[in-house]
């Protein structure tokens, strides 16, 4: 048996759901709110923090950029620009001569200006959404976000959420939103074929791609763990169930599907 192959210097090896690392420690790729970047730890910005590209709309997106980040030059930053109130084009600086003709010293003087209300304290922003693995604490959240989508809780106790997770790892996510559980997507593996299970979103947080942000997760996990077919089941009255995987490149196919409950023990 020949050895197996060393990494490429630009390969990607996954620490954790939505974290990913070259083999020598110098770029990671990160899942942000607004897409994948690339953060490189010997190129660091003006605040002196670690350079990020991006974001990409995908993973391969933002792993196809690392060979040209590698060798390339540094992409430049208009930060000291915008601190000096100055306009950064093109990298070069236009200042604009004030073309206003002096006041006349005998020109009336003006109205008092009206002094300016006060302005009202900005709202604190909201925490962003991110895809993690599920946790032993979600099970109620989870329960709870399952009901209101109208799922089946069959085997969905935190015994069964458990076992599900330990048997694979890193394929059960949620979405989070600070402390708040706002979707969920449970994947599994066979080792022949993928399925995923109870993929929903809370209302309130819907219309945003955390559904596609998840599936797309579930997906790149097991096309790692070798997987090349995922199948899903969607009950005839979901609500744009189906609109849904069709849009995702799923195929309803002709197939019947048949199932059984077993009784506990």
């Amino acid at each position: 048996m020949s050895a197996k192959p060393p990494p490429s210097e630009n390969s990607l090896k996954r620490e954790r759901a939505g974290t990913y690392r070259t083999p020598d420690g110098r770029f990671t790729v990160e899942q942000s709110s607004s897409g994948w970047l690339v953060l490189d730890a010997e190129q660091t910005d003006d605040l002196g923090l670690p350079l990020a590209r991006g974001p990409f709309a995908t993973l391969d997106d933002a792993k196809g950029t690392l060979a040209e980040a590698r060798s390339g030059p540094a992409p430049t930053s208009d930060l000291t620009w915008k601190a000096s109130g100055r306009s950064a084009g093109r990298g070069r600086c236009t200042v604009v001569p004030d073309a206003r003709p002096a006041r006349s010293k005998l020109a009336p003087p003006t109205k008092r200006a009206t002094p300016a209300k006060p302005m009202r304290p900005a709202r604190p922003a909201r925490p962003a959404v991110v895809i993690r693995e599920i946790r032993a604490v979600d099970g109620d959240a989870l329960r709870a976000l399952w009901t209101a989508s109208g799922f089946r809780l069959l085997g969905d106790d935190d015994l069964g959420l458990a076992r599900l997770a330990r048997r694979n790892p890193g394929l059960g996510l949620v979405a989070a939103e600070g402390t708040r559980v706002v979707g969920s997507a449970l994947g599994t593996w066979d080792g022949r074929r993928g399925w995923i299970y109870h993929v929903a979103v809370a209302a309130s947080h819907r219309r945003r791609g955390i559904a596609t942000r998840l599936v797309d997760e579930v997906e790149t996990s097991m096309r790692a763990l070798g997987c090349r077919k995922i199948s899903v089941m969607v009950r005839p009255d979901s609500d744009g169930g189906t609109a849904f995987w069709a849009a995702m490149g799923y195929d309803a196919g002709a197939s019947t599907q048949f199932g059984k409950e077993l009784a506990a023990d």
